[in-house]
């Protein structure tokens, strides 16, 4: 299948899981996608692979160690490789088509806020991107005329079933969780888990931030402010079942007794594709239904006491956007910690629980957000916060 014009595709993290996957795709349709911008952050080696097989007009390598290690490489100087972001947004010229956004993590914000200016359409795998720019975002992206579309297996899902029916006739909306690496074990077995057992996750293969996240049931919150965010769902109808086979990615149950399930293999190639082909892509390969003789559907309700977590995740959840953007950045900053050896990986969520049940927190997540500077104020709040705060 091919798009009659070419379309200009930038891709936001072009070496991370989903950036790659992403990348692959485009690959294989060179009628109908051209790739005009790529970003990384440092990984020299595969960004000077992605350089050479698409040539994009424009590179921004975030790491500088990086970034001169790649310029020096480049032969081909009508290719723009940037390391200055304020350089990157002086440039007059960038206009695409679609923006797929994959970095891990906040630094993703800036870059949503920046390109709904120059994109007709941004494609976010980055949930932090939704979570802290909340409906500022989406108010942005409509008055620049960009749309924003979920590529998240789960929202991907959520938002074909909206195609159908209205929120009014839904009773509820079941967000799909596998469980993570440690679904059904004693926790204090885990507790201080080495990072390669926490980021091996049973279903999916994820970068190391988004799979620790996946770990402590913490990217399952992002997303329950995510579908919020997105499609204007009350909070109490939006909730988590666990599945531990992640075929069915999310759930509606509507008024009339009816329950409508979306299930698709577990691959981020699926929502990406399709979003990329505007939901008119038509395969030639054999999925799971067609594959499988025997397909097994498991739900259980989620397990408080498992996953401790979920509590504060909802109460961060009814608290509003401030607190959405603080319960990111301190998260954030707790999983670099771990990510990088300097606390065990039970230290994620009981700081994150004892964070929000400070005073001084719950006050400050009152604060008001009409703008992307009182978004950036309630960040640096929160880096500050954590920066000084005596993590046990």
């Amino acid at each position: 299948m091919s798009i009659k014009k070419k379309l200009k595709i930038g891709v936001i993290g072009s070496t991370g899981s989903v950036g790659i996957t992403s990348l692959d795709i485009v690959s294989k349709y060179p009628k109908s996608f051209q790739v005009e911008f790529l970003v990384c952050d440092k990984n020299y080696q595969l960004i000077l692979s992605q350089i050479k097989i698409f040539s994009p007009k424009y590179v921004f390598i975030n790491n500088l160690h990086s970034y001169n290690y790649v310029i020096s490489r480049v032969l081909n100087k009508k290719i723009i490789i940037l390391n200055d972001y304020k350089k990157l947004q002086k440039i007059s010229n960038l206009k695409f088509d679609k923006v797929i956004l994959a970095i891990p993590g906040i630094e993703g914000l800036k870059f949503a806020f920046s390109f709904l200016k120059y994109s007709k359409e941004l494609l976010i795998a980055n949930k932090e991107s939704i979570v802290c720019g909340g409906k500022v975002l989406l108010k942005n992206a409509k008055s620049n005329n960009c749309k924003i579309t979920s590529i998240d297996s789960e929202h991907y899902c959520i938002a074909q079933t909206l195609l159908e029916n209205k929120i009014e006739e839904i009773h509820s909306i079941y967000l799909t969780a596998s469980g993570g690496p440690f679904l059904g074990k004693n926790s204090k077995s885990y507790s201080k888990a080495p990072i390669r057992d926490v980021v091996n996750h049973p279903r999916w293969n994820m970068g190391k931030k988004i799979s620790t996240d996946s770990a402590t049931l913490v990217n399952k919150i992002f997303e329950l402010i995510e579908a919020h965010v997105l499609y204007n769902i009350p909070v109490d109808k939006i909730k988590i079942k666990i599945h531990k086979e992640s075929l069915v990615h999310s759930a509606i149950v509507l008024k009339n007794g009816l329950v409508k399930m979306i299930m698709h293999d577990t691959t981020m190639k699926i929502p990406i594709r399709n979003s990329l082909f505007d939901n008119k892509f038509f395969s030639q390969e054999k999925f799971f239904f067609d594959k499988k003789k025997k397909i097994t559907l498991n739900f259980q309700e989620r397990n408080l006491s498992e996953f401790k977590i979920i509590k504060t995740g909802y109460k961060v959840l009814y608290m509003g956007q401030a607190a959405w953007i603080l319960f990111n950045v301190i998260n954030d900053f707790l999983v670099t910690k771990f990510l990088n050896k300097e606390i065990f990986f039970y230290q994620i969520v009981t700081n994150l629980i004892k964070i929000f049940k400070k005073k001084s927190v719950v006050l400050y997540c009152n604060k008001k957000i009409k703008t992307f500077s009182d978004i950036e104020k309630i960040i640096s709040y929160g880096k500050n916060y954590i920066a000084n705060y005596e993590i046990k």
